[in-house]
């Protein structure tokens, strides 16, 4: 599947505000994508950015709520790992995070922290044949 139909069939929030904004080109040629660039600087493309990102993660806060009985903090950042790579790799990745999490705190301790919502996804094996 391209990116560019992954994100049609996945965030139509998303699609509607590329599309509001550079038009329909993007859809057939991901090149097109490049004139958003210039819009990086636009407060109220910025904004309307911010606004479909909150929806989407509020969504998802529900769904996981509803689907799942887990509680999630829409506010927060989602950092999540989906690939489906090794345990101990995954083992790995987690513990470096920890200490990059324990330098930033050690560096700046009177610093605000951004509340972040982890997730792992567990690797399932495929069925043998």
């Amino acid at each position: 599947m391209t990116p560019r139909r992954w994100v049609m069939l996945s965030n139509q929030r998303l699609t509607r505000l590329m599309t509001g904004w550079i038009g329909e080109a993007w859809k057939t040629n991901l090149g097109e994508l490049k004139a958003l660039e210039p819009l990086v600087d636009d407060a109220a493309f910025c904004s309307s950015w911010r606004d479909v990102k909150h929806a989407n993660k509020r969504d998802f806060a529900q769904f996981a709520q509803r689907h799942l009985n887990v509680c999630v903090n829409p506010e927060s950042l989602f950092d999540v790992q989906v690939k489906r790579i090794h345990e101990y790799k995954r083992q790995h990745l987690s513990i470096l995070n920890v200490i990059a999490h324990y330098v930033r705190i050690k560096e700046n301790a009177g610093a605000n922290e951004v509340s972040r919502t982890r997730r792992q996804q567990p690797m399932i094996a495929s069925p043998t044949r």
